[in-house]
């Protein structure tokens, strides 16, 4: 099967940002869903910029709020262990890298009618439990009834590498509601420590976030070098001025 394009020439990386520039203004068509590797990518570096401290490279994607923990009253019960997703956790390092200083909520938005009240409310709720009940509220979620437990295996391993828990061989099996013996270490040293740090929550938007997409093109130009870090700040600059859908059809490359 052949690689080539209709033009006759190979893909590029130029062509994925142009595809998803051309996608991004069809009904139904997630950009942020897409285009959340290229925001990955750099989103360590445009903290360090924004905020003027150091971050860890290693960033959570998909970071699960289980519901119960910071509003049971969404909550079937004491034991549903349904969760919300934030699009990463983001970790402060101190100088040595061994401690957390603080710690991120990063929520991306490509298209500015996709931020909703209902989730800033949530986060809001999860800033005022903090980030202890949020790991203990991932522990629970493993001892439940989860189908994705080998996953979680994998999601505590990362919360290890940033200093977050203390990581345990023999996590599982365990049975639903009760913790195997070395999650229940795990538990108990997260109940024990003391040196939480504060919880921030940073909106990634095109306009008027806490960060806008013309911040972070102006960070990427101004180390030279790299075709991703280069086109991604172009097509960035592009998705500011040219809302999803606003275009006249008959102007996109595509046609």
């Amino acid at each position: 099967m052949s690689n080539l394009s209709e033009n006759g020439e190979f893909p590029t990386i130029e062509r994925i940002f142009e595809l998803l520039d051309d996608w991004r203004h069809l009904p139904d068509y997630q950009l942020e869903r897409r285009a959340d590797i290229f925001f990955a990518l750099f989103l360590p570096e445009v903290l360090e910029k924004h905020f003027g401290i150091c971050i860890n490279p290693i960033l959570i994607p998909e970071f699960p709020i289980r519901k119960v923990t910071v509003a049971p009253w969404l909550a079937k019960n004491r034991r549903d262990d349904s969760s919300k997703k934030v699009d990463y956790l983001a970790l402060q390092k101190s100088p040595d890298g061994k401690s957390v200083l603080q710690a991120f909520l990063v929520e991306l938005k490509t298209d500015m009618a996709s931020r909703r009240d209902d989730q800033d409310e949530y986060l809001g709720y999860a800033i005022d439990a903090g980030l202890q009940k949020l790991i203990k509220g991932v522990l629970e979620i493993c001892s439940g009834n989860t189908r994705q437990k080998s996953k979680y295996v994998h999601l505590l391993y990362l919360l290890s590498k940033v200093n977050l828990i203390e990581y345990e061989d023999n996590l599982f099996p365990v049975k639903r509601g009760k913790y195997s013996e070395a999650l229940k270490r795990i538990k108990e040293k997260v109940e024990k420590r003391s040196n939480w740090p504060s919880l921030k929550v940073v909106y990634i938007q095109p306009e008027t976030g806490t960060i806008d997409f013309n911040e972070i093109a102006c960070i990427l130009e101004k180390v030279k070098g790299g075709e991703i870090r280069s086109l991604f700040a172009k097509f960035l600059r592009t998705w500011v001025a040219d809302k999803a859908g606003s275009p006249n059809p008959k102007t996109l490359r595509s046609c």
